[in-house]
């Protein structure tokens, strides 16, 4: 679980983390990787915005008021996934962010997202499950199967104006290797947060890090 971000549907008062879900399994030429948070955006979204000084698209999440709100630096909440009505799903992302709390801080004896932060400190609780799913039958098979099906679904009939569908995890692999070979985008504030803890730690952080000024 993590600290408490998200507001339960028809509230204003959050109570719930962003409580991420991640699922992986073998296949080729890419395995099958699914993490994500139960929240419409993880809270780093917003901190993006709030550095840029740019408004949020609506729907993301809502103000001190439990209204919809543009402003990154509103004091409310994030909406869980689905939105903040029940005919848009916010139920399912509700649900699930309640399903991964029950799932880390309640069966580990921990904190809740809602109580997770204590004087600057967190208390967060993790869950881990490792399937061996060989005990169902020959895993070679089953390893063929996922990337058939993968695959299947790249090749599938394409909305009109898309020319590619992903599969999950496949977009972060490409992301991966664009920045391996061209490095990694960072905006000016988060720049110079990196400069500030540089200094502060006695380190000089240009010259130990390739900076190169965007096109």
């Amino acid at each position: 679980n993590t600290q408490a971000i998200c507001v339960p549907t028809f509230g204003r008062e959050v109570m719930l983390g962003t409580n991420p879900i991640a699922f992986a399994m073998p296949a080729d030429p890419i395995p099958m990787l699914y993490d994500v948070a139960t929240t419409v955006v993880p809270r780093g979204k917003l901190e993006v915005y709030a550095k840029q000084g740019k408004p949020m698209p609506l729907g993301w999440a809502v103000d001190e008021n439990g209204k919809d709100t543009s402003d990154a630096k509103a004091g409310g909440g994030i909406l869980p996934l689905g939105g903040s009505s029940p005919a848009t799903g916010s139920h399912k992302g509700y649900g699930l962010a309640l399903i991964v709390e029950i799932l880390s801080s309640i069966i580990a004896g921990g904190a809740t997202s809602n109580h997770v932060s204590k004087n600057g400190l967190g208390d967060t609780s993790q869950s881990f499950f490792a399937l061996d799913y060989g005990m169902f039958g020959d895993k070679a098979a089953m390893r063929e199967s996922l990337s058939t099906l993968l695959q299947e679904l790249r090749d599938s009939a394409k909305a009109e104006g898309r020319t590619r569908i992903y599969t999950s995890g496949e977009m972060e692999v490409d992301s991966r290797n664009e920045k391996l070979k061209n490095g990694i985008p960072v905006n000016d504030s988060t720049l110079a947060e990196l400069r500030t803890v540089g200094g502060e730690l006695g380190l000089d952080f240009d010259a130990m890090v390739s900076v190169k000024a965007a096109e």
